[in-house]
């Protein structure tokens, strides 16, 4: 784990404002978080439940070479904000809170960081209201760039896991009026998403039971093995 040095701080610093600006919909801002190349910016993360949920918009994924199947997407930066902003609600809703990116490694003109994160938004189903947390895991690789103004790091990709979640009422003592039911269908879901499968299959939308989570180690390790063979690359591209 690389000690607190400048790049540390700095990329700590640009990993949390990326978070706070998609939250409040300053797509601009966002925008210029990650590499100025689209092309070179790579996400795959799931969408917020509760844009899919209200929203209920699906896209034509032969249109424009991005995939989006069982509300997860994957593509690159451009497409995503763009998309992103279609299904913004005009308010603060999901709220990626308990962000620390502690894990940052730094190699040369690249770096990669894991940390975890706590995604929350409001729902109703039902005339009930309730909260929906998921705890992911987040990894991130980032160039720094000295073509800028001064030399700064940017996003190349953001990538996530499950870790687990949950869903409460909002209001106290009210779980005897819950319209949702614990079904063999829910059941069968990693456990580590069970509650968002939950709420997606009562509104009609199938999850995909193979999305990356922490009950199947082997896949989020190819999530972490990935950005470190990209971390360790930075010694082929030095001079």
């Amino acid at each position: 784990m690389a000690t607190p040095t400048s790049d540390v701080m700095a990329i700590a610093n640009l990993l949390k404002r990326e978070r706070f600006y998609r939250d409040t919909a300053q797509w601009d801002l966002c925008r210029a978080t990650f590499h100025p190349d689209a092309a070179a910016t790579y996400i795959n993360v799931a969408w917020s439940v509760s844009f899919l949920i209200h929203q209920r918009i699906f896209f034509d994924a032969q249109a424009d070479s991005t995939r989006i199947r069982h509300f997860r997407y994957e593509g690159n930066v451009e497409d995503f904000l763009r998309k992103s902003a279609q299904m913004h609600k005009g308010k603060v809703n999901i709220i990626h809170s308990s962000f620390d990116p502690v894990d940052i490694r730094v190699r040369g003109n690249r770096a990669i960081s894991e940390a975890f994160c706590l995604v929350t938004s409001s729902l109703t189903i039902g005339d009930v209201d309730y909260e929906l947390a998921s705890h992911m895991r987040l990894f991130t690789r980032l160039q720094k760039l000295s073509d800028l103004d001064a030399s700064e790091w940017r996003l190349l990709s953001v990538e996530s896991s499950y870790v687990r979640d949950r869903l409460v009422t909002a209001y106290p003592g009210s779980d005897a009026n819950m319209p949702l039911v614990m079904t063999n269908e829910v059941q069968a879901y990693p456990k580590s998403y069970r509650h968002l499968a939950l709420v997606m299959l009562n509104r009609g939308l199938k999850p995909r039971p193979s999305l990356p989570h922490e009950d199947f180690p082997e896949g989020v390790r190819r999530l972490s093995d990935r950005n470190r063979a990209f971390l360790d690359s930075a010694e082929e591209d030095s001079p």
